[in-house]
């Protein structure tokens, strides 16, 4: 048990040096001697844990998307399709809430991140995620995955991947961010309003 709390504390030290110094340096900017500087260990520490700062990455990424991928599977795209109060609805209501208790719970590193001076393929990562999970959901609710015949149809799943990531990243860049359940709500509102309504133009 010694042991198992010694390594949390030494791989949170680890973390915070490198939110610090994501926001101060930029992934391709900081060094290992960087982190071990600032987190107040020797280098040797540090290999014990992480092969390098590639790996160190790597793996909050890893771990991030694929909670986020258990989070929400087969659900987002539910609601999309039925715009009621149905237990569609309610479920992806649910799921959004708990995708984002989850960044909630580690706000500080999924904002590193995505910051511009993390790493970009994060967000792509997350919309590449996004597409697949309603690509596969619209296909066992209606057989296909085809969203419009309005607008082709890799727009219409950009605007809707899209804008799901770009609220998220939006709260993640605020100073005083909003609650995980506020901003659920906002996601799930704007789901099934118009840009005109958007905009509180009246139709």
């Amino acid at each position: 048990m010694a042991t198992h709390g010694k390594v949390s504390k030494t791989q949170q030290r680890i973390k915070e040096a490198f939110i610090y110094l994501i926001h101060t340096k930029g992934f391709e900017r900081l060094t290992i001697s960087d982190i071990t500087q600032y987190a107040h260990m020797n280098r040797s520490t540090f290999y014990a844990h992480y092969q390098d700062k590639f790996d160190l990455i790597h793996q909050y990424e890893q771990k991030f998307l694929t909670a986020l991928r258990d989070i929400i599977s087969n659900r987002l795209a539910a609601a999309m399709v039925a715009p009621n109060n149905g237990p569609e609805t309610m479920v992806t209501y649910d799921a959004v809430r708990k995708m984002l208790d989850y960044i909630a719970a580690d706000f500080d590193l999924v904002k590193a991140l995505i910051s511009p001076g993390g790493d970009p393929q994060v967000v792509n990562e997350m919309k590449k995620m996004l597409r697949e999970i309603i690509d596969a959901d619209l296909y066992q609710v209606k057989g296909n995955t085809k969203m419009t015949t309005v607008i082709p149809d890799n727009y219409a799943h950009e605007i809707v991947v899209g804008d799901i990531v770009n609220i998220v990243t939006f709260w993640l860049s605020q100073d005083n961010p909003d609650s995980p359940e506020a901003v659920a709500e906002i996601i799930m509102k704007t789901r099934f309003m118009s840009p005109y309504q958007l905009l509180g133009i009246p139709q």
